[in-house]
């Protein structure tokens, strides 16, 4: 009896609880499963959208991130303090991509996980990122390191005309740690009244220390001479020549010509003076720049550096022997070189009174004996080209500069020991040179000769036939008398003179045919002088 009474409980008992899943399961079905709705308790980055459907919750998730962006952000260092929203500091949100991504996580929980919270109590946040923007911090570090910031200095050495070389020591600077200072920014989204930002200083160590340059001394030296007189391009040599002064170069590192002096622009600082376009000087942009890079060129190779990049002239220039230039144009040709010792080098470059000079300092251990040779292999031909100039009398005849040959030369680096013997002897290069074509302008050809004024019309021309009294008859009276032989008439020609600028042959395959494609050397015409002498 009792254990029918047992029975009977159990089955209710069941039933019951049967039919409690049952509802709950139509509940749950009805209301989410059946319509695609969120569940109870679901957020997408702390904005609630449970029983909503996609749409909805895209709406519910754009106006979430609106207010979340309006959060204000003080940064603040000392008793300085700038707002700025959080919004300006981040990308937009696209609220439908964030809620299809959470849509696919919910769809993946699993079921109990899901019924075992229809009361919500359980808060299931889909988290998101904020995609914050770069630009705006950069410009508030910008903006904080001019207000607080001290540049380091990097430790550097001097020539003192009574104690020589002395080291200038190097000072620690100061700037705004970007990093450790939006490192405090939120990375997900979430709702806050205020964001509270200090702005964090650090200390920035110089790269070059004293101690780094304490057994330096000089390991080579190279000079070159200018006319002050074209001011132009003494500028040119005076900003090309200050910006790789005090340069250091770190061990096995790369020094670049072009990156450190940068492009040659008016806005720059630079002006126009000739420069060499395939054959010819033309005015240009940066002109004397080559006469910096080429001195350079010669004291690193009397240093006994390494040389990465070089590229010589299209003409032979007369500021350095030949197969010793170096050439440059901003992104096409460079002159690079690499410190190919474990000290720093140190680069001291000077104008003054037409002179330029560059120093190459480094540990006196890599103090090398060096000689730098060149062989003539051979040379090419210039020609004389005649160009018309109106602005000259017909037949006046100006030289526009004088013409030198070409070369095609070899260049050698040797090594002594300190006995003077030849321990290596390398060849550097071998160039072809160009030459350079004399220009003579000519005025227009001169006018021809008068022609023979025809007899006037009123003067009486005998007949065919007659004579006038007292003159001969003209021709043989006597038909059977032999006639005289006739004289060839004389012709003359209506042409022009020929012109002398067409005397000149042309010579179509001549190899200093102006190729446009070819870089401007930034160069100047140091040679246009007539002398022809190259040192």
């Amino acid at each position: 009896m009792e254990r029918d009474k047992l029975k009977s409980g159990l089955t209710f008992v069941l039933v019951l609880f049967l039919g409690i899943a049952g509802a709950v399961a139509l509940y749950f079905y009805e209301n989410f499963l059946s319509n695609d709705l969120f569940m109870p308790g679901v957020e997408i980055g702390g904005i609630s959208v449970q029983g909503y459907d996609r749409n909805a919750a895209a709406k519910a998730v754009e106006m979430g991130v609106k207010e979340i962006y309006a959060t204000p952000v003080i940064f603040f260092k000392d008793d300085y303090q700038q707002e700025n929203k959080l919004g300006e500091l981040c990308f937009p949100i696209n609220a439908t991509e964030i809620v299809d991504s959470a849509w696919r996580d919910e769809k993946a929980r699993s079921w109990l996980a899901k019924i075992t919270n229809l009361d919500g109590k359980r808060k299931i946040n889909y988290p998101v990122s904020i995609p914050y923007n770069t630009a705006p911090q950069e410009l508030l570090v910008q903006q904080w390191d001019n207000k607080w910031g001290t540049p380091y200095s990097n430790a550097s050495l001097e020539v003192d005309s009574r104690r020589g070389l002395i080291i200038i020591p190097a000072q620690a600077g100061f700037r705004v740690d970007g990093e450790s200072t939006f490192k405090v920014l939120p990375t997900e989204l979430k709702f806050s009244a205020k964001i509270n930002v200090p702005i964090i200083m650090m200390q920035q160590e110089p790269a070059v220390k004293e101690e780094m340059l304490r057994d330096m001394g000089e390991l080579s030296n190279y000079s070159t001479y200018f006319n002050t007189a074209e001011v132009n391009r003494s500028h040119n040599l005076y900003m090309a020549t200050s910006s790789i002064n005090k340069s250091i170069i770190n061990p096995q590192t790369a020094f670049s010509f072009n990156q450190t002096v940068g492009i040659r622009t008016m806005e720059s600082g630079y002006m126009d003076a000739l420069v060499i376009v395939g054959n010819k000087f033309e005015p240009g942009m940066g002109g004397g720049i080559c006469q910096v890079s080429s001195t350079l060129y010669n004291a690193c190779l009397l240093a006994g550096l390494e040389i990465v990049e070089r590229h010589n002239h299209n003409l032979a220039v007369a500021y350095v022997p030949l197969g010793r230039d170096a050439t440059v144009a901003y992104g096409i040709q460079d002159f690079r070189f690499k410190n190919n010792t474990d000290s720093p080098l140190y680069i001291r470059a000077v104008t003054n009174g037409g002179r330029l000079t560059i120093n190459i300092y480094g540990n006196l251990k890599y103090k090398q004996k060096i000689a730098i040779t060149n062989i003539i292999d051979g040379t090419i031909d210039y020609v004389k080209v005649k160009e018309l100039d109106e602005r000259l009398q017909p037949g006046e005849e100006k030289v526009d500069h004088k013409g030198q040959p070409g070369y095609v030369v070899r260049s050698f680096r040797t090594f002594y020991d300190n006995d003077g013997k030849t321990i290596k002897t390398q060849q550097l290069a071998r160039d072809t040179y160009r030459p350079l074509n004399e220009i003579i302008f000519a005025g227009p050809p001169l006018e021809p000769s008068t022609p023979i004024e025809p007899p006037d019309s009123d003067v009486d021309v005998p007949a065919e036939g007659e004579h006038q009294a007292g003159e001969e008859p003209i021709g043989p009276l006597d038909p059977d008398a032999p006639a005289e032989p006739e004289k060839e008439p004389e012709i003359q020609s209506d042409k022009e003179p020929k012109n002398e600028l067409e005397d000149e042959p042309k010579n179509d395959s001549d190899p200093e045919a102006k190729n446009e494609s070819e870089p401007k050397d930034e160069e100047e015409p140091d040679q246009l002088d007539g002398s022809n002498n190259l040192p």
